[in-house]
């Protein structure tokens, strides 16, 4: 009788591995393609130079990218080495900020990653330039925001934080968090 018992055991054992362990089936591979297939681009350009102008015909926008790639069916495009400029309306101030990639996206978001510098273009400015490594642009608001750590340059001083929100058209830069601000003594002549 034990021998029988361990007979039937054995068999339940085999049985119930071919059950857990199965050969992958042709179909269930063809299944997990379809939900995983690549998006081919609808166009590439390269050396691409874009203008957005307001309704008095004055250039607000300006975004240049060595390489794009355009994907209309899920609103994207890819940017390679973006650069944005925004002329803030009213106080004509102008920033240019430049990325080694960027994303563009149909509700006028522009997400940029890695060695992000945003400068201010205005001379004798207190505020000479940002940088950080991923920055999210709502260029309808024209607001910039991050989580991410950020060094502020100025004229004779220096300030790191992490995260933050810039207002282009109120001038206001916050950061979410202070870390560290140096201050750098002017000679008198």
């Amino acid at each position: 009788m034990n021998r029988q018992l361990g007979w039937i055991l054995a068999i339940l054992f085999l049985l119930g591995a071919l059950l857990i362990w199965r050969p992958f089936d042709q179909a269930e591979d063809a299944g997990d393609s379809d939900l995983f297939q690549e998006v081919p681009p609808d166009f590439i350009a390269e050396g691409l130079r874009t203008r957005v102008y307001n309704t008095d015909g004055e250039l607000i926008h300006r975004i240049n990218a060595t390489k794009m790639t355009h994907y209309s069916p899920i609103g994207l495009t890819e940017l390679m080495a973006p650069q944005y400029q925004v002329r803030v309306a009213g106080n004509q101030s102008e920033w240019q900020v430049v990325a080694e990639q960027g994303s563009f996206y149909d509700d006028k978001t522009l997400v940029l990653e890695r060695d992000i510098v945003i400068t201010h273009m205005t001379d004798n400015d207190y505020l000479e330039r940002v940088e950080t490594n991923y920055l999210t642009i709502d260029t309808l608001a024209e607001t910039m925001s991050t989580d991410e750590p950020v060094t502020i340059y100025g004229r004779n001083f220096l300030v790191r934080g992490n995260g933050m929100i810039a207002d282009l058209n109120a001038e206001t830069l916050e950061l979410n968090e202070h870390v560290q601000t140096t201050y750098k003594r002017t000679q008198q002549p």
